[in-house]
């Protein structure tokens, strides 16, 4: 078929209201190929290509429309989709967005959508590494500012290790690995509950492909953030042990948890620039 619908169920509902739509609306891919007209008809779009049969579409069915750039589109059709909250994404034939038409403001311009239509475009994995390695640079730098590395030392692999080599002479290998890991995952449970919310949980079909893991990414960045927390809670531990004289004492996973937990406005603060980051960026991609 030159005209396909894949089924999906749409992303989560955003702040504005939009118009109902059916538990099974599916995106609707318009394909390059013979000269292709798109209207109106009653409560449905109908695609007209070449000599073949005219196809409908009932609107209330559709979450989203990906099309050529070289389809014939009727005003009456374009604003019936605007009308129904429905983005229609135009590319050319190299896949390149050409234009978008966003439907009622709030409607579908939300993370989750920005999101599924960028990773219809070309290397769009290898151009969110980009972003993501990008963002990391900075907030690497961030974290080394806060904590004094040298200047030299705040790319991210460098700083990494240096913030591991003070971490170590705080608490020895083991306790800075455990506490690290530890951290590590309750920021990931977070970063996934924020995800969740924005219609990127990982019951969705975009979580379960597993490209991009945005919940191990985007808490990695979260994780540059706490390090000046993690750095001091060590430091501190040690400085006690010194003043006793007595030898350090494992920490628990419960110590963790409260480090993370007397940080949590911060973090979510952060963790929410990330995302919001995210979107923006996604924005000036589509």
């Amino acid at each position: 078929m030159i005209v396909v619908t894949s089924k999906r169920a749409t992303a989560a509902a955003s702040a504005q209201p939009r118009p109902p739509a059916a538990a099974d609306a599916r995106p609707l891919y318009i394909a390059p190929g013979a000269e292709t007209h798109v209207c109106l008809d009653g409560p449905a779009l109908c695609v007209q290509r070449g000599e073949q049969a005219e196809q409908l579409f009932p609107l209330r069915r559709l979450s989203r429309i990906h099309c050529t750039d070289d389809a014939r589109w009727s005003t009456e059709a374009l604003l019936a989709c605007a009308r129904q909250g429905i983005g229609v994404l135009f590319v050319d034939d190299l896949g390149e967005v050409v234009a978008r038409l966003l439907g009622r403001p709030g409607a579908v311009d939300d993370l989750s959508s920005r999101l599924l239509d960028f990773l219809l475009l070309p290397q769009a994995l290898g151009r969110y590494e980009h972003w993501r390695l990008s963002y990391e640079q900075r907030v690497a730098w961030w974290a080394g500012a806060r904590l004094n590395v040298p200047i030299v030392e705040r790319e991210p692999a460098r700083c990494r290790a240096h913030l591991r080599e003070r971490a170590v002479r705080y608490a020895g290998e083991r306790e800075e690995s455990r506490s690290r890991q530890w951290l590590r995952g309750i920021a990931h449970g977070w970063m996934q509950f924020h995800l969740q919310d924005l219609g990127l949980g990982a019951n969705t079909e975009l979580a379960q492909a597993g490209a991009p893991a945005l919940a191990r990414d985007l808490s990695g960045l979260l994780m540059w953030y706490l390090e000046p927390a993690r750095l001091g809670w060590l430091r501190r531990r040690w400085l006690v042990a010194q003043e006793k004289g007595e030898p350090l004492r494992p920490a628990v996973h419960a110590e963790v948890v409260r480090l993370f937990e007397s940080k949590v406005s911060r973090a979510a603060h952060h963790g929410r620039e990330i995302t919001g980051s995210l979107h923006r960026w996604l924005i000036h991609e589509t």
